[in-house]
């Protein structure tokens, strides 16, 4: 195993390498991107000049054979070019392919070999495009790239249909619709990085003025390539660049090119950012080669860099440049950086792009945060923290240039790292904006959460030297947060071990890089793989101290109040004794706990609040709700976003209060006249209600709540006020106005049968209180703190079965159902539908829906059961109906002299309840069979195990609040 010493000289032997490589060669232009089988493709179709006689009826020889060679060479048996790794590699490497083995074809129409081959690669693209999940993936440029080959396919005799060609062409077209060729002729673009894309749609003639001195068209060996094809006028500089890209060395083919070259900049400033966070130094004579060639380009450039010198610029490149000047202790300024690439709302990372990237807006923050003049950006950082922790709370976050979710989560613990290390700092960011504050927090244990459920037990992630060490690198961030420093940090350091010890162990794989980075097809870079590797491997292990840390004042604003955290940690406790909670580790639950207590004071600050409260006694729920969320959340790997759990508390709460409103408000006062405030709610949910369904929200304004003193006796208009407030708020939720009309239906159904469910179980309270009690045979013997009582009564006039009364009312009375529906219009503004998931969720198809009913309503009477075991001393005291008041409990029935024990009626309720509960399994079972395992139907597993948790909790303590 190598010594530390070892590594080190690994890491100073690796940067001598990389600063020669800057100091001699074509313009110091170097690249280490895998090859492209699609821009190779590219290259294959150039033909010599038509300037060169090569005789009567003699075709002008291709430009580059070997190129075609190659082509050739990787072709699969499918037929297909290869998927590095996402579908769209794929189809951009057969359709190129196959577009140059059909113009090989028009010289030699009767090779056979070719022939063979073209037929293979039609089917092969076909099968690609049938298979395609448009929404699944989002490369640079897919859209205009794909059509455009299919378009220059056609004039082949190639014609391809599949189901998302029309969706395709669409937004294609909208892009062209907007791209004038005055503008694209008028100023240099990225566009220019892909003008195969806009044949037959610009003169190639009126662009060379903006290619790069280089030759290249913003160093893209395809694009270069289309120019030099439809150009009128050869360009032997364009040519001199793809024959420098050709034989760039490195040990690499001679027959193929990457995406992109050189990548100079892109490479050296990724290096030395990335030594910096390990705390690798960097030699002198390396130092001065790096600042010279950072410090020359950016004045060349007006203080902007793109990947390499004189490439068009970008906030990323420009970012890492700036930072990797600073760690080699030059600052320079960042005005163009800002000048440039700021918006209203977050950094961009060229003019024009369609969507921000997180990365580079992370970036662009480090980059803010290394340097001691971060207090006169406070705006630009506020800025894109807000953008970087809505896209994570929000579970948003589809980064554009990475396909590992653990590159982002990677850069962002490290903006949460700098960001705490100057205090002061960051107490002034929080007191302008107090919830960025508790979000980040949360945003950072979702992080840790996620990178530990993970992790494999080899102490890897997904196998991957560079994936191993940006998991390795955050977990190093996030251990030194100060609220992080309050847990235990033992899981993490076994974490960053192993992980570590994963890597030492595969050492030799370090310089061999994956598939990792996204151009208009996934590359990767032996470069940035080793680079990262070194980095996880002689950054500093976090450390758990010995005895307690000093904590400033500042540092002090940031932990969780010591009384928050133990009432947290108590309820863990009991959340641990819980079936699903007995075997798991310790672990899991501290760090839920913690994300609780942060949730709670977000709730705190912006309490849910709808009804007037009536309750008595303590909220025990607040504690319970957030953390049997977070808790169950992590327990499937945090699959669903803060957002959406966040809305599930607000919810929940909401719930609970609705509970109280029913039972304290209107059973007391409007006992008697019960149809009133059932029609109330019916006309609440009638159809053509403007205040319901057209928009508009007048109940939600402040003037229109009751404003009677609690205790004193509110009108129907008071109840209606108050019911017409909470239907609104679950109704217009933007989540739900944007969800299936089918969903929004079905919310509505389920939540005006949840209200009216109250009002039937007030009835059923009534009636049961109304009874003349029985000697002998009319109460149940219930124990509350070891004292008997004989307060249960017998239900004796239900006027239906235990069992149709607990999969109807009762269940619509628990909010499960309604919940659910609720629940699912979340997940699909939050999800991203994919594959065997469609949008729609569990309406996908009937089956589905069917499934997913079923499952609830087994899941909603199991949970009334566990909560009703829990509440059967508080039902009885306040005369509320419980399930063993049913005459199936007394056993024999209302006739029998015989009266039942508390006990035995339990474990009677508990066998029914188990029943429930393998229904709720088979239900899951087969709706997973039909929905796929993904990110849906984990997110369904979360809701079940939330609600069965809340029963669980119920068996070993009654939570409730007391109304009477």
């Amino acid at each position: 195993m190598d010594s530390s010493s070892s590594l080190h000289d690994r890491a100073q032997d690796f940067l001598a390498t990389l600063a020669a490589q800057c100091s001699v060669g074509q313009g110091r232009a170097f690249g280490s991107m895998s090859s492209s089988v699609y821009d190779t493709a590219w290259l294959s179709m150039v033909r010599r000049p038509t300037s060169v006689d090569f005789g009567i009826g003699v075709d002008r020889p291709w430009l580059f054979p070997e190129c075609f060679e190659y082509v050739l060479s990787q072709q699969l048996p499918s037929g297909a070019w290869q998927s590095y790794t996402t579908c769209v590699d794929g189809i951009l490497n057969t359709a190129a392919a196959l577009l140059s083995l059909k113009r090989h074809l028009r010289t030699q129409p009767g090779h056979e070999d070719w022939l063979q081959r073209s037929q293979k690669a039609e089917e092969a693209l076909r099968r690609l495009l049938n298979g395609w999940d448009i929404e699944s993936t989002d490369q640079v440029g897919q859209e205009i790239l794909v059509i455009s080959l299919l378009h220059l396919l056609e004039k082949e005799g190639v014609y391809m249909n599949f189901p998302q060609l029309s969706a395709l062409s669409k937004t294609r077209n909208a892009k062209l619709c907007n791209l004038t060729t005055a503008r694209m002729y008028a100023n240099p673009s990225t566009l220019y990085h892909s003008l195969e894309a806009f044949i037959g749609h610009i003169d190639f003639d009126n662009i060379r003025r903006w290619r790069e001195a280089n030759g290249s068209m913003m160093g893209s060996p395809a694009s270069t390539a289309a120019y030099l094809m439809y150009s009128s006028t050869w360009d032997d500089e364009a040519e001199a660049y793809l024959r420098n890209v050709l034989h760039r060395g490195n040990g690499i083919s001679g027959a193929s090119v990457p995406c992109a070259w050189p990548t100079t900049i892109f490479e050296v400033s990724w290096v030395i950012t990335t030594f910096a966070t390990a705390g690798i130094p960097i030699a002198e004579a390396e130092r001065s080669v790096f600042s010279n060639l950072l410090q020359g380009t950016l004045m060349a450039q007006d203080g902007l860099l793109g990947f390499a010198p004189g490439t068009f610029p970008d906030a990323d490149d420009t970012a890492k440049g700036l930072e990797s000047l600073h760690h080699l202790g030059q600052e320079s300024s960042i005005d163009g950086l800002l000048r440039t690439f700021s918006e209203l709302e977050h950094f961009i990372t060229y003019p024009g792009e369609r969507n921000p990237s997180f990365s580079a807006n992370c970036n662009v923050v480090i980059l803010l945060l290394v340097r001691d003049d971060r207090s006169q950006h406070f705006p630009g950082i506020t800025k894109a923290l807000e953008f970087l922790i809505g896209q994570a709370f929000g579970g948003h976050v589809k980064e554009k240039w990475h396909v590992s979710e653990l590159y982002w989560m990677m850069l962002l613990s490290r903006v949460f790292e700098l960001l705490f290390r100057d205090h002061d700092f960051a107490l002034t960011i929080f007191n302008r904006r107090p919830n960025l504050r508790d979000k980040i927090s949360m945003v950072s244990l979702h992080i840790l959460m996620r990178l530990l459920h993970s992790q494999q037990k080899d102490g890897s992630w997904d196998g991957i030297c560079e994936v191993t060490s940006y998991g390795v690198l955050a977990l190093i961030s996030l251990a030194k947060l100060p609220w992080v420093q309050q847990l235990d940090l033992g899981g993490i350091i076994d974490a960053v071990a192993h992980g570590k010890a994963f890597l030492l162990s595969k050492r030799e794989e370090w310089s061999r890089g994956h598939h990792l980075w996204i151009e208009k097809v996934t590359y990767s870079s032996d470069v940035l793989s080793e680079a990262y590797s070194l980095a996880a491997s002689l950054a500093t292990m976090p450390s758990n101290g010995q005895g307690e840390p000093a904590v400033s004042s500042a540092s002090r604003a940031f932990l969780v109040p010591n009384d928050l955290l133990f009432g947290m940690r108590k309820t863990g406790d009991l959340i641990s004794h819980t079936p699903l909670f007995v075997d798991k580790e310790p672990g899991v639950l501290r760090i839920a706990e913690m994300q609780a207590c942060f949730a709670i004071q977000m709730l705190q600050r912006q309490p849910p609040s709808i009804f007037p409260r009536t309750a008595k006694g303590k909220d025990k729920y607040m504690f319970i709700i957030p953390l049997a969320l977070t808790v169950s959340a992590e327990l499937h790997g945090c699959l669903v976003s803060l957002w959406v759990l966040y809305d599930m508390m607000e919810l929940s709460i909401l719930n609970f209060h609705a509970d109280e409103y029913m039972e304290g408000v209107i059973e007391k006062h409007f006992g008697a006249d019960l149809d009133a405030i059932r029609k109330v709610v019916r006309q609440l949910f009638v159809r053509d209600n403007p205040g319901i369904w057209n928009g508009v929200t007048e109940g939600l304004n402040e003037k229109k709540r009751s404003t009677r003193l609690q205790g004193q006796q509110p009108s129907i208009e008071d109840v209606r006020s108050v019911l017409h407030l909470f239907v609104t708020h679950i109704l217009h939720h933007p989540a739900v106005l944007s969800s299936p009309a089918g969903l929004q239906s079905q919310l509505a159904f389920e939540l005006e049968t949840f209200l009216l469910a109250h009002i039937t179980h007030a009835e059923d309270n009534h009636r049961l209180r109304q009874q003349p009690r029985l000697r002998g045979n009319g109460s149940l013997h219930t124990e509350t703190n070891g004292v008997s009582k004989e307060s249960l009564l017998q239900y004796r006039t239900p006027g239906r079965s235990f069992y149709h009364w607990v999969r109807s009312t009762s269940a619509d009375h628990t909010s499960c159902p309604f919940s659910f529906i609720y629940f699912n219009c979340l997940l699909d503004s939050s999800l991203s539908y994919t594959g065997k998931m469609r949008r729609g969720g569990i309406l996908a198809s009937a089956r589905t829906a069917y499934l997913a009913e079923d499952a609830c309503r087994h899941l909603a009477s199991l949970c009334r059961m566990y909560n009703d075991f829990g509440s059967l001393a508080r039902d009885a005291e306040e005369g509320s109906l419980n399930s063993v008041n049913f005459p199936e409990f007394w056993l024999g029935g209302a006739s029998t002299e015989t009266k039942p024990t508390g006990d035995t009626a339990k474990r009677e309720l508990l066998w029914i309840a188990e029943y429930e509960r393998r229904g709720l399994d088979t239900a899951m079972k087969l709706l997973e069979e039909e929905l796929g395992s993904g990110e849906l139907m984990g997110a369904l597993r979360v809701f079940v195990d939330v609600t069965d948790l809340y029963g669980q909790i119920y068996v070993l303590r009654d939570v409730g609040t007391r109304t009477k």
